[in-house]
C-alpha cells in the first residue's frame, strides 16, 4: 500500500526489487466513500516512488463490481499509471470471495456477499480498455 508517510516508504525502497501498489480508484470522494480513506496520499506516494527510480513499481488494480468495474474507471487508473516515470506494468486483479470464511470465523457479517466476481470475458474487456489508453504491459492476475 502507499498510505504510509513517504519518509517511511523511502526508507525501505533500497531493499526492494519490486514495489506492488494497489490503486483502487482515481476519484478521491468515491474512494473515501467505499474504503473509508482518501486516495490522495497513495496517489502522491505512487508519483514519488516512481520518480525515486529505486525499485520497479507495478500498479495493481483490484477490480471490484459496483466500485471500479467500468472501462472508464479502469482507464483512468491506467492513464495515471502510464504517466508515472518508469512504470511498465499494470495488473488487473478480479474480485474474489476467498476471505469470506474469515469473516464468518470472526462472527462478522461479510458485507460483499451479493457481489459477483467479474467473468474472464469482463476482465479481458477491461485489459483491452487499458491497452487502448496506455502502453503498459497489462496482465490479468498478478
Amino acid at each position: 500500500m502507499g498510505c504510509a508517510p513517504f519518509e517511511t516508504i523511502v526508507s525501505i525502497l533500497p531493499y526492494l526489487d519490486t514495489y506492488l501498489m494497489d490503486i483502487k480508484h482515481m476519484d478521491p470522494e468515491k474512494h473515501q466513500r467505499f474504503t473509508g480513506r482518501s486516495n490522495e496520499l497513495m496517489l502522491e506516494n505512487a508519483k514519488r516512488i516512481a520518480a525515486a527510480g529505486m525499485t520497479d513499481l507495478v500498479i495493481r488494480v483490484p477490480v471490484i463490481p459496483t466500485f471500479n468495474c467500468t472501462k472508464k474507471e479502469i482507464q483512468d487508473i491506467a492513464v495515471f499509471a502510464g504517466q508515472l516515470q518508469g512504470v511498465r506494468k499494470i495488473h488487473l486483479l478480479a474480485y474474489h470471495r476467498l476471505g469470506q470464511d474469515k469473516y464468518e470465523g470472526l462472527g462478522r457479517k461479510y458485507e460483499l456477499e451479493e457481489l459477483i466476481p467479474p467473468s474472464n470475458e469482463e476482465m479481458e474487456e477491461l485489459a483491452q480498455a487499458v491497452r487502448m489508453v496506455s502502453d503498459l504491459d497489462c496482465q490479468i492476475g498478478g
